[in-house]
């Protein structure tokens, strides 16, 4: 895999941030790449069908019409053995890391841009019930047409726009993942916010914060500043 000259401008521009490529071999403490797969159904589809918004984000965990792409069979038997998956968009403009969430089973990404994704390991919440991720979590520049996997205890969030036209990416799980509770249920667990999802914010979101979900990002948030398009 190469990594384009979006990743040096990109560094140059954040010079405060150790940004790494995902080839990097610290990425395999988070997940794993997987190549050899043929995007163009997916590239296509997501072509006609996908425009990133100019409001907030927009992440459909389960997209019907894009799980029927062949891509998503083949995840479903080489990465999770056959078990059945959602697939589904998640595209916007963000340049902040707000959260951090994780979930019961492999997260698969397949970028549609450029992003930055910030990890870090569930083990530092298990600590001390935060992270400042400032400190304690890396950030990976990925590049466009990658898959790959993040492992069930990497905390992470939301795609970081390398470009400010925005970002667009697919995201795999397990399916019944990130869909509303029932109504009625109720849990000893604070961290869950939605079915397999489990969330924790910085004081900023508090339009989460308003939705049940607890404090547990830490500390200055990270900020990237995008590359402008011509």
């Amino acid at each position: 895999m190469e990594i384009d000259e979006s990743y040096q401008q990109i560094c140059q521009l954040n010079p405060t941030y150790q940004i790494k490529p995902i080839t990097d071999p610290s990425f395999k403490q988070y997940g794993v790449i997987w190549e050899n797969y043929d995007l163009t159904e997916v590239k296509n589809f997501a072509h006609n069908h996908f425009t990133i918004p100019s409001g907030p984000n927009v992440y459909v965990p389960s997209n019907p019409e894009l799980e029927k792409c062949a891509l998503f069979g083949e995840l479903s038997r080489d990465i999770y053995a056959f078990m059945p998956l959602e697939a589904g968009q998640c595209m916007g403009h963000t340049s902040d890391f707000t959260a951090v969430e994780y979930h019961q089973g492999s997260e698969v990404n397949i970028t549609l841009t450029d992003v930055i994704m910030v990890l870090a390991h569930r083990a530092i919440l298990e600590e001390k019930d935060s992270i400042d991720a400032q400190k304690e979590a890396d950030l990976f520049y990925v590049p466009a047409g990658t898959v790959f996997e993040m492992y069930s205890d990497t905390l992470h969030y939301s795609p970081i726009m390398v470009h400010d036209s925005g970002f667009k990416v697919i995201v795999v799980l397990p399916k019944g993942s990130n869909q509303p509770l029932k109504d009625g249920l109720k849990t000893h667990n604070p961290r869950i916010v939605k079915q397999n999802k489990f969330q924790l914010v910085h004081k900023c979101r508090t339009d989460k914060i308003a939705q049940g979900a607890i404090i547990g990002v830490t500390g200055d948030l990270i900020k990237i500043t995008p590359l402008k398009e011509d």
